[in-house]
């Protein structure tokens, strides 16, 4: 059979040497749109690692004052009590399960502060992203700790420990670093108190490297709050029902102090969302998934249609094969077996052109490593997809042919 057609297709050589450069071409322009749809669909619906539904930002405002009017100290000392007293208060509200502090670390709100940190002062490791927060940040946003760890958050935060996300205590043991030894951070070692389950920083990183550092109240109370502290809650889910607007009536009041202000109450989804508007990223996404949305289209048109016009134009072949006694089925059959066996023996050097690009790293390589299953999962989405575009293109116009009588099929040839 196989051999019945190669010897067709190698007759009609110069029409199908035209339709097999035509597949070659669409073969590895369609690799490369799933290729690249694969590996930023793979991060972008990953486990992030931790959690912001039910979480809210509560947002504090400080009343001006005259400068003339204050010493140089109370703008800061006084809204930092204040905001230790409102910390306080926050946690008495109905349906607050945790609440969470953090200096300079809020997630999505624009804040970064970077650490170098090392295994000694000689051998460093990497920037990490400083996080200083209280333990209850840890809770607000549902981290986990690695495998193994038995110590809370308060444990692993209290003294001088700190706690390594676990990207950064993979990168900080591949450089010769012991726990007990500790982490080399800002001008001595600190103990590592806990490891964090690896964790993503957002929808579009592959991982994060991050240093939790206790926060403690005297550093809040010293702090410029105008600018800095920021505080998250975390809702009972049966509680979540409209609670910027409860929070908002049940706490104004009790968080107004001194200068200080409630603001508003934040949903943490609309904080990542507009963080994602701000930066581009998703935009930028967003629009290449577009191109490449249209660019598969047109692909599918041009398949069928290729496939569609080569069955039409052998129609006299058909109609003496269905004279001779072929059955429609068989008919549709032998047709569908050539197109696809078509298409196998163009695969082959496709798979050569794909497996350079990837070589020479053209695709992808940012939000997926390069594999070998990566490779073969995508040449396969490839192949299997265009299998359909082709079996498509022949069916029909075949399935309409073979349905005349071979008197009236006799007549094509």
């Amino acid at each position: 059979m196989i051999k019945h057609l190669v010897k067709i297709i190698w007759n009609q050589r110069r029409r199908n040497g035209w339709i097999a450069a035509e597949i070659l071409l669409v073969f590895v322009v369609l690799w490369y749109i799933i290729d690249s749809l694969m590996a930023v669909g793979k991060v972008f619906f990953a486990p992030m690692g931790w959690d912001i539904d039910h979480v809210y930002w509560i947002s504090m405002g400080v009343e001006e004052v005259d400068r003339n009017e204050m010493d140089s100290t109370y703008r800061y000392v006084t809204s930092g009590r204040s905001m230790l007293t409102a910390i306080d208060r926050i946690k008495t509200c109905p349906g607050v399960e945790a609440v969470g502090v953090g200096l300079m670390s809020m997630p999505y709100v624009g804040e970064n502060s970077y650490m170098l940190v090392g295994v000694s002062d000689s051998v460093n490791i990497e920037y990490v992203k400083l996080e200083r927060v209280t333990p209850g940040f840890m809770e607000v946003f549902g981290f986990r700790p690695m495998e193994g760890e038995r110590k809370s958050w308060e444990e692993m935060l209290s003294g001088n420990q700190v706690i390594l996300s676990g990207r950064s205590f993979d990168e900080f043991k591949e450089k010769g670093g012991k726990r007990e030894q500790g982490v080399f951070f800002g001008d001595d070692m600190r103990v590592i108190g806990g490891v964090t389950a690896s964790f993503r920083a957002d929808r579009f990183q592959r991982g994060a490297s991050w240093l939790f550092r206790r926060l403690t109240d005297e550093e809040i109370a010293e702090d410029d709050t105008d600018f800095h502290v920021k505080i998250a809650v975390r809702v009972n889910p049966s509680a979540d029902h409209d609670f910027p607007e409860f929070f908002l009536r049940q706490m104004e009041k009790q968080l107004s102090i001194d200068r200080l202000y409630l603001l508003d109450v934040i949903p943490y989804s609309d904080l990542r969302y507009s963080m994602e508007l701000r930066n581009g990223v998703k935009s930028e996404l967003q629009n290449q998934i577009a191109v490449m949305g249209f660019l598969l289209f047109n692909i599918f048109l041009g398949i069928i249609g290729t496939f569609w016009f080569r069955t039409e134009q052998r129609k006299g072949e058909m109609g003496l094969r269905i004279a001779l006694g072929s059955t429609r089925f068989g008919l549709k059959g032998i047709m569908i077996a050539e197109g696809i066996l078509l298409l196998t023996l163009v695969a082959i050097p496709a798979s050569i052109i794909c497996v350079n690009l990837q070589v020479s790293e053209i695709t992808k390589s940012y939000y997926m490593d390069y594999t070998l299953g990566r490779f073969l999962i995508g040449f396969a989405m490839t192949y299997l997809i265009m299998a359909i575009m082709v079996v498509l293109g022949i069916w029909y116009p075949v399935s309409q042919l073979a349905r005349l009588e071979p008197a009236e099929a006799l007549r094509y040839e």
